[in-house]
């Protein structure tokens, strides 16, 4: 093993780490089968208060950043491919 491999084995440990520490702070949210028989109508659009307003709360921003974390652990990994 090289030293770059080791440096690119430690940054995909951190994201890792993060990845699942970011998604146990989000709310659990119950958007599966059943709520969408029960829920809204199909096709209808939600514009309350806090709909328009999610991505500058706290959960909005968890979730923005456990996309940008998702998408450095993937790059990460496929980078860690060609490193050798």
């Amino acid at each position: 093993m090289s030293v770059p491999f080791i440096i690119l084995c430690v940054f995909i440990t951190i994201c890792s780490i993060a990845l699942v520490a970011l998604i146990l702070l989000q709310k659990k949210q119950a958007a599966g089968f059943t709520s969408s028989i029960g829920g809204m109508a199909s096709g209808s659009q939600s514009s309350s208060y806090w709909d328009r307003n999610k991505k500058n709360s706290v959960e909005g921003k968890l979730e923005l950043y456990t996309k940008i974390v998702a998408v450095i652990y993937a790059v990460l990994i496929l980078a860690s491919n060609f490193v050798k």
